[in-house]
């Protein structure tokens, strides 16, 4: 996108279009008024977390947030990077969270599907249990290791060649509770980011 702050403007559209203060949008967002600020004015771009948080309160998705109308792209059978993803230019997600890591395997977050690399550094354990989308399904596929998936309060051990699919409304986390790195694919629709 050109604009550099699509996404601080696409907020306050939401937010406007919804009768909504800043002060009454931070508020329930669990950010300060100064942040939400920044991020309207474009002097930060805020963390995965803070715009998801966001995105929850405007009753939208991050993707959404990301997604400008206006632009129609033209689709280029030439243009392999509309297709192809090569493992040298995934995009990275980056989180608050530094034990938690993604890698977009998708060109982008256009489409109907979410698919990104998760990798999880050991003991990387979290109290926060939270649904992430409105509908559709997240399925995890465990390449490496271990994971904890707890929906609501169940507990799933998931080992390298398991896998979960669930309704992504569900409160639900993901740990990585050993001593070794893991890593898992998800597939999420619609898409969360």
């Amino acid at each position: 996108m050109e604009n550099d702050n699509f996404v601080g403007i696409k907020i306050k559209e939401l937010r406007v279009a919804k009768s909504m203060s800043a002060k009454d949008l931070a508020l329930n967002a669990k950010i300060s008024v100064g942040m939400l600020s920044q991020l309207e004015n474009g002097s930060t771009q805020g963390s995965v977390e803070t715009l998801r948080k966001i995105a929850k309160v405007l009753d939208t998705t991050l993707a959404e947030l990301f997604t400008d109308e206006s632009q129609t792209p033209i689709k280029c059978l030439d243009d392999d990077s509309l297709y192809v993803v090569k493992k040298e230019d995934r995009k990275k997600i980056s989180f608050p969270d530094s034990l938690y890591n993604c890698e977009l395997l998708v060109p982008d977050l256009q489409g109907d599907i979410e698919f990104v690399l998760v990798k999880l550094e050991p003991n990387r354990t979290t109290d926060e249990i939270i649904p992430h989308t409105k509908g559709g399904e997240e399925c995890n596929y465990v390449l490496k290791g271990e994971i904890v998936v707890t929906l609501n309060d169940k507990e799933f051990f998931l080992k390298k060649g398991d896998c979960i699919r669930f309704n992504p409304e569900i409160p639900h986390k993901i740990e990585n509770r050993s001593l070794k790195k893991a890593s898992y694919i998800s597939a999420i629709t619609p898409v969360s980011f």
